[in-house]
């Protein structure tokens, strides 16, 4: 919905009088609170006054000394902020952002003239694409339950921190449809305690894993390694200090830099 849309049927009386009749009701004027409860009103004293604070001034009300709360938002606390949410996986659709609390002063704030006058503005500033975004991914269960399993072929880590880490798009796509990362993990056939036990490597442990990869013809390159078996790589690279050290503890002294 465009400023000017939201801003129809509002003019600078109306505006006035509406923040006079909340303040006198002692409601927190605050542009968070307005973002999440007044969003008409919102959008109409941006449209008509340029920002919610000088709409507020123009009500007689003290917009500095007796509504703001919280930090001025700046251009650089809302692309760090939108760059944040980006990278934990968050819906940064217009819809959702301004539906959830968490986000809505953020969009409010993005918005301003002042700011970037526009949310898909705001997202390429961040190096966000908005197009992106418009074709947020879709998930089900089935995809969810995929992935999840394809990770614990990989020998990727499936506790809760390594998934918010490493891949955070799976991991609310999972506590949306299965109100829980357990449910979601015993969907997959996976169990939670199994997962959450923290493996106890040590020298012998770590030649056996590597002597049985190579029984099996797993391809015993770093990169391979790397990517597929992160755990028992890191865990050999402590422990023998670099991985063709651990592969030569084993008795293993193949030249993996030439093609398989």
């Amino acid at each position: 919905m465009s400023a000017k849309r939201s801003a129809s049927g509002w003019s600078k009386a109306k505006i006035v009088k509406r923040i006079k009749a909340l303040h006198k009701k002692r409601e927190d004027l605050s542009y968070n609170r307005m973002a999440r409860v007044h969003q008409g009103l919102l959008a109409a004293a941006n449209y008509h006054f340029g920002s919610w604070g000088k709409a507020v001034d123009a009500a007689g009300v003290d917009y500095a000394r007796e509504v703001r709360r919280i930090p001025k938002w700046t251009s650089e606390k809302i692309i760090k902020a939108i760059k944040a949410a980006h990278k934990s996986g968050a819906d940064l659709s217009w819809t959702n952002v301004t539906k959830n609390r968490k986000y809505s002063a953020l969009a409010y704030a993005a918005i301003r003239a002042s700011q970037f006058g526009s949310w898909d503005e705001a997202l390429e500033a961040s190096g966000v694409a908005p197009s992106k975004i418009r074709r947020y991914e879709a998930w089900d269960e089935e995809k969810i339950i995929a992935q999840i399993k394809d990770r614990g072929k990989r020998g990727k880590a499936l506790n809760s921190k390594a998934m918010q880490d490493e891949d955070s798009k799976l991991f609310n796509a999972a506590l949306n449809y299965f109100q829980g990362w357990d449910k979601a993990l015993r969907a997959a056939g996976i169990v939670p305690e199994d997962v959450y036990k923290r493996r106890r490597w040590n020298k012998d442990i770590i030649r056996k894993e590597i002597k049985a990869l190579n029984r099996k013809g797993v391809y015993l390159a770093a990169p391979n390694m790397r990517k597929n078996h992160s755990s028992l790589y890191s865990a050999a690279c402590k422990y023998f200090g670099s991985w063709t050290g651990a592969r030569e503890a084993c008795g293993i002294r193949k030249n993996f830099h030439k093609k398989k």
